[in-house]
């Protein structure tokens, strides 16, 4: 397959969107396809030939991901996620192969999940759907914390759900943090210490899908949507240190970290397979 690298001009600055678009042996009825949404940490693996250089310090692909900076290291050996409210946008007047009421064309909304990020550069799958036949023109998605004040009761027990799974894992989640990453610091001529963050982010992500995706109106074979993640990002500094995550172990200080900009600068590149 022939990979197409395409740079996002969307709302966020510097943002990008990896999405592939594969074929196997699965087809959906008539009018509709299956599409899944994956994520995947980039530049680890096998594939990553040793470390490269970005913004100063030094990476190391994983897994762990390990970050050396001139005022130490940073190794990451699990991040964990919320995604909210998967979507994806039809273009306008894409949809003639569906009846639906009006001019628009139906959008699909998928549930929040909670993810376990392999850091080996295997994807994970977030959601598979059946998707309508048409153009779809954007995928959104947003990190943030489960809401208590869902007005739905299918919705509210969704999120019931995806609670339950998170606490029986992490007792002690906060309810407000949407991102959980545990690793240690080993500070320059130090000893590594380590270290369990509760990340406090609330972004909504807007990818645009250039080209499109079609959903073929006749069915036909799966489709895969993949997010390229680099988190290694969102602990890098310009000046060549990296983040010292020490500062805001949760076991030590029962503090979130609040988390924006660094965390929506990680969605790094757009390429599509066809």
């Amino acid at each position: 397959m022939n990979a197409t690298t395409f740079a996002s001009r969307a709302a966020l600055a510097g943002l990008v969107l990896a999405a592939a678009a594969a074929c196997s042996d699965t087809t959906g009825p008539a009018g509709f396809q299956s599409v899944s949404v994956n994520f995947r940490v980039s530049g680890s693996g096998p594939a990553a030939a040793g470390p490269s250089r970005a913004s100063g310090p030094m990476l190391v692909a994983g897994p762990p991901l390990v970050l050396s900076g001139t005022n130490g290291t940073l190794t990451i050996d699990e991040i964990r996620v919320i995604i909210n409210e998967v979507e994806l946008h039809p273009s306008d007047g894409s949809c003639d192969a569906v009846e639906v009421s009006g001019d628009d064309c139906p959008e699909f909304e998928a549930p929040p999940r909670f993810l376990d990020l392999p850091l080996d550069g295997n994807p994970i799958g977030a959601v598979t759907a059946l998707i309508p036949a048409g153009r779809y023109k954007r995928l959104d998605f947003e990190i943030e914390d489960l809401e208590d004040d869902e007005s739905d009761p299918a919705e509210a027990a969704g999120i019931a759900a995806v609670r339950s799974v998170i606490l029986a894992e992490f007792w002690d989640w906060p309810r407000k943090a949407s991102a959980l990453v545990a690793g240690s610091f080993t500070p320059a001529g130090g000893s590594p210490e380590d270290f369990r963050v509760f990340l406090d982010a609330e972004i909504e992500i807007e990818m645009d899908l250039v080209p499109n995706l079609v959903i073929d109106d006749q069915g036909g074979p799966s489709r895969d949507i993949t997010v390229n993640v680099a988190p290694q990002i969102w602990f890098l500094r310009p000046d060549g240190t990296v983040l010292d995550l020490r500062q805001y172990d949760y076991d030590q200080t029962r503090q979130l970290l609040e988390f924006e900009v660094e965390m929506e600068d990680g969605f790094t590149e757009i390429e599509f397979d066809d």
